[in-house]
């Protein structure tokens, strides 16, 4: 048993995540296997989509582990910036047809506008490892 009180356990976790930051400059060394799979395990006990959505005996997730450079990795990244360019153009033609939609999404818009630019998802392949969690499609979508 901890000897942290649940207050202060409240307290630590609050800290972490307003101090939490996303940066996508990596080292390129592969960390260790043990990591990854520590890191997968953490991912197990964070909330999903699919807790909302039926029964336990529903819940479906599915970790995949993808190397960079490796040839699934490749596949992956054009699948993922495929779909950002198809969302980007739904989304450029909902504008079109919503002023209020536009006023709304002109930000996410303008960063998949710079996606595009760039020809591939920031992240996507410049990690040593891409971890993809998947849930089983089902209603509604999640």
């Amino acid at each position: 048993m901890s000897a942290i009180t649940p207050d202060q356990q409240n307290v630590l976790l609050d800290k972490i995540l307003v101090e939490r930051r996303s940066h996508r400059q990596f080292k390129p060394e592969f960390p260790p296997e043990e990591d990854i799979k520590g890191i997968i395990h953490a991912g197990l006990h964070a909330p999903f989509a699919a807790a909302a959505m039926g029964e336990t005996e529903n819940y479906f997730r599915e970790s995949f582990v993808l190397k960079k450079g490796s040839k699934s990795l490749r596949a992956a990244a054009s699948l993922i910036f495929e779909e950002v360019m198809a969302t980007a153009s739904n989304l450029e033609r909902a504008m079109e047809r919503d002023p209020e939609l536009r006023t709304y999404a002109r930000g996410f818009a303008n960063r998949l506008a710079m996606i595009k630019k760039m020809g591939q998802v920031p992240g996507v392949g410049t990690a040593p490892y891409f971890i993809v969690v998947a849930e089983r499609k089902g209603f509604p979508p999640i």
